[in-house]
This record gives C-alpha cells, sequence and structure tokens, in this order.
C-alpha cells in the first residue's frame, strides 16, 4: 500500500470578508478568522478515501508557516489524517516566502518520509507547478 503525503495551507477563511491594510501594502490578517484551504481539504478527503480503500496505508500532512499553521494539521488529523508535519516559517522568512521554497521543502519531507505520491489541492499546484517535485503530484478542485 502507498504512503501519501497532503500539502495543507492555513488561509483566511472563504467566509471572511477581506479588508485591505489602510496603507494598501496588503489585506489585514490580525483577528481575522483562518482555516484550511477549501482545496486542500477535499485533498485531506481524497487521500482518506484511498486509505479507507486500502489503497494507502499511511496519510501525512505537511504545512509550511507560522506557529499557527498547527491548526490546519489538527483539522487534517481530524479528519483522518495519521501524521502531521509543521514546518516552522515565521516572520520576514515567511512574508518573503516563494512557491519554489515550498516545493522544495515539500520534496525534501516527501523524500524522507519516503511517500509514494503527493496530493495537493488545485491552488497549491497552480502557484507551486515550477517546483523541484519528483513525485506523482495530484490535484483536486
Amino acid at each position: 500500500m502507498a504512503r501519501v503525503l497532503v500539502g495543507v495551507k492555513r488561509v483566511i477563511d472563504y467566509a471572511v470578508k477581506i479588508r485591505v491594510k489602510p496603507d494598501k501594502t496588503g489585506v489585514v490578517t490580525d483577528g481575522v478568522k483562518h482555516s484550511m484551504n477549501p482545496f486542500d481539504e477535499i485533498a485531506v478527503e481524497e487521500a482518506v478515501r484511498m486509505k479507507e480503500k486500502k489503497i494507502a496505508s499511511e496519510i501525512i500532512a505537511v504545512s509550511c508557516g507560522p506557529t499557527q499553521s498547527q491548526e490546519v494539521l489538527r483539522t487534517a488529523l481530524a479528519m483522518g489524517v495519521d501524521k502531521g508535519i509543521h514546518v516552522e516559517i515565521s516572520g520576514k522568512d515567511y512574508e518573503t516566502l516563494q512557491p519554489i521554497h515550498v516545493s522544495k521543502i515539500l520534496a525534501k519531507i516527501a523524500e524522507k518520509e519516503k511517500v509514494d505520491f503527493i496530493i495537493v489541492g488545485k491552488q497549491w499546484l497552480q502557484q507551486r507547478r515550477r517546483g523541484p517535485i519528483n513525485f506523482i503530484v495530484t490535484d483536486f478542485c
């Protein structure tokens, strides 16, 4: 059976009305509800279905970001994921984090964990398509 890695990201909740910062340098995130990227939720659900069908033996969720990113890993664990890995990236490093960096991190974790393939939400793949991932990557909408 396969070992599956699922990328999950903490984002501003889809039901929240986004507000632009007064200086127009970004959006207000302090005190705003965050949740797992809805497309990543679909990827987690598919991985859990694979485990239920005995296609997958273990599901590992990975999230890169500040300490608060652990929230989405707890959500993934509650959905049926077996293991969560949080890569702590905060402050200026998080603000300047580029898709290529996340791709490299994900590839290293996949290699270390000896996963057979990676499932990600569709937005993840669109943003990181240029990354160095030498695995089967499946995206779900």
